[in-house]
């Protein structure tokens, strides 16, 4: 459990109102509690995008005293209501590094670690946050125990670009620009190949590999449908396999990806969708 060193004593979800006791409020992430001061440490390699007291307004707001990390998946971690920060923005920091001391700083009903992982990481207000609750952020326990797993999936993303496409991307789990712009390729090469698109396979979202592009929903199958559910899983979502075969769970996960991006939720792999994934 990535939590066995702390007492939880709020889950995620739906919780009774911890202001009025009146009714039912969507808890963001999951409160911890080691005791008042103790050290925390940081769950997963990342960089620190912000650090210091939250503003109202920002998407920080009575989070008190926060860290909040951008890591490898561009999802933003978030370790709020801490008494003191020890890192600064900019600042990569490894799994298990102390980043400040538990505290209740903030809007809290007591000294603990209120830790959450947002959708997107957001370098700048609202850093983030959305005020859809229910979908701004991920099951933090889910998400850590997966993690690791996370890396592999993108090695395998990487491994099938390179034996594909002869991209020369290095097996390093990491899902950044490179990797993208790698399946970008691998795209352009099977609009190429399929329909005669006559792309130059430059690793660009241009114009004309935009113009070019096809849409695909369930039943495709092939390499294309490999790319989708590749650049799925970059994006954070999971479509339970890399088969090529678009059935119920790379359509689900088309469906999550396009709510998440506030895009029409038709489960299809049109234009403004490969666009969403390759940008």
């Amino acid at each position: 459990m990535p939590f066995r060193d702390y007492r939880v004593t709020s889950k995620f979800g739906y919780r009774r109102d911890v202001w009025t006791g009146i009714g039912f409020t969507f808890h963001t992430g999951i409160d911890l509690v080691k005791y008042h001061k103790a050290s925390i440490q940081a769950f997963t390699d990342g960089e620190v995008i912000f650090a210091g007291m939250g503003r109202t307004g920002t998407g920080l707001g009575g989070f008190g005293n926060v860290v909040l990390l951008q890591d490898k998946n561009n999802r933003g971690q978030l370790y709020a209501h801490l008494d003191s920060v020890s890192v600064q923005r900019g600042q990569y920091v490894k799994k298990g590094q102390v980043i400040g001391e538990q505290g209740d700083t903030g809007k809290t009903t007591g000294s603990h670690l209120h830790y959450e992982v947002r959708k997107k990481a957001e370098t700048q207000p609202p850093y983030g946050w959305t005020s859809d609750r229910t979908n701004n952020c991920l099951d933090p326990t889910k998400y850590l125990q997966n993690y690791r797993d996370n890396k592999h999936i993108i090695q395998d993303i990487q491994s099938g670009l390179n034996t594909k496409y002869e991209t020369g991307l290095s097996i390093d789990g990491i899902s950044g620009p490179l990797t993208i712009k790698a399946a970008i390729k691998g795209y352009q090469v099977e609009l190429n190949k399929q329909f005669n698109a006559k792309l130059n396979v430059d690793g660009i979202w241009g114009q004309k590999t935009k113009a070019a592009t096809v849409t695909i929903a369930s039943g495709a199958k092939g390499n294309i449908t490999w790319i989708l559910q590749a650049m799925l899983y970059i994006k954070g979502e999971n479509p339970k396999g890399l088969d090529g075969i678009f059935g119920t769970n790379t359509n689900n996960a088309v469906k999550s990806f396009q709510q998440k991006e506030s895009i029409l939720i038709d489960g299809k792999a049109g234009k403004v969708t490969w666009e969403k994934l390759f940008l």
